[in-house]
């Protein structure tokens, strides 16, 4: 499948840096923490504050995965790395910019809230359920 490889890269980025980001702002605030342990509201801000980063360092790869699954459609034969580069030839680094940061608000709210309802929201739904 055209793009498959491209798409499997983007699952792994995009939920590994989820996780991480949002594991390091809540070792930020934790530091912060004046109980040594984290509110509901903290740990928000940090899926939160994890998912913007995770956004901004994954949304080339998505953009990449539709423009090869459009090339794919198409019956075009491209790979990621030439279809990128023939993007840089024709608009140069300011086209670039503009195509891969296009729709970006959106992918945005998207990231930051399935982070905040996959790490935080489960966790924080598990602690409800079944309490110690």
């Amino acid at each position: 499948m055209k793009g498959s490889n491209v798409f499997a890269t983007k699952r792994v980025f995009d939920w590994s840096t989820r996780y991480y980001f949002s594991d390091f702002f809540e070792g930020v605030l934790l530091k912060r923490a004046a109980y040594g342990q984290l509110t509901a509201g903290e740990k928000i801000s940090a899926s939160l504050l994890g998912g913007t980063v995770s956004t901004i360092l994954t949304l080339p790869l998505d953009v990449l995965v539709a423009k090869t699954q459009d090339a794919k459609k198409a019956g075009e034969s491209v790979s990621a790395i030439q279809l990128f580069q023939d993007e840089l030839k024709q608009g140069g680094w300011k086209g670039l910019k503009d195509s891969y940061l296009q729709g970006f608000e959106a992918r945005l709210l998207h990231v930051c809230f399935t982070t905040v309802a996959m790490k935080t929201g489960t966790a924080l739904l598990y602690e409800h359920l079944f309490p110690n």
